[in-house]
């Protein structure tokens, strides 16, 4: 692994475990085993730091959809998008589990020129433009509004987990994204 990966596989474990705003520079360099040349070799500060792992966060997620998804007919694409809500819980179940990283980078700041939360929301654009060709796929007739439907359900059951902690499921969340997906096939029927 190269010294820039491991940089942001550390950061990525301590940002999604602690947030981005509370986790200073010196404990990413400890957790990486680097040292601050190093980390300036590789990055300008700790917010292109920050968007760095945030990206690699939005571009693993981005590519778990993408292989879930490759090559599903229509009917699969309802399975699979109900599926995302069932990998969610199993995730959110887990005692390491503190909350989707785009959510919270997203909504840490109030400052909309906060690199961090940038950075969030248009890997969070990606994940609706995911929806969005999943949605094409399935034959929805509307897919952008579908995509953004359904992304407010994800992420209304990520933060409600977060909330509520023990015992909250997607459960809900889930049957009304199945309700809005059949809502939606019935119109193209």
């Amino acid at each position: 692994m190269s010294t820039r990966d491991n940089l942001i596989k550390a950061g990525l474990n301590l940002f999604h475990k602690h947030g981005i705003h509370s986790v200073g520079l010196d404990r990413v360099l400890r957790k990486a085993g680097v040292t601050k040349t190093t980390f300036y070799n590789h990055f300008d500060s700790k917010e292109t730091f920050a968007c760095a792992v945030i990206d690699r966060f939005g571009e693993e997620l981005h590519s778990r959809i993408d292989r879930r998804f490759d090559g599903a007919c229509a009917k699969e694409i309802k399975h699979h998008l109900l599926s995302i809500f069932d990998a969610w819980d199993h995730l959110s179940s887990c005692k390491t589990f503190s909350g989707c990283m785009l959510v919270g980078a997203g909504v840490a700041s109030g400052d909309v020129n906060d690199p961090a939360r940038r950075a969030a929301i248009r890997n969070k654009r990606m994940l609706l433009q995911d929806y969005q060709k999943l949605a094409a796929a399935a034959g929805i007739r509307n897919p952008k509004r579908f995509a953004t439907r359904f992304s407010l359900l994800v992420d209304g059951a990520l933060i409600a987990r977060h909330l509520y902690e023990n015992g909250f499921r997607a459960e809900e969340a889930r049957k009304m994204a199945e309700q809005l997906i059949d809502d939606e096939l019935s119109k193209t029927a």
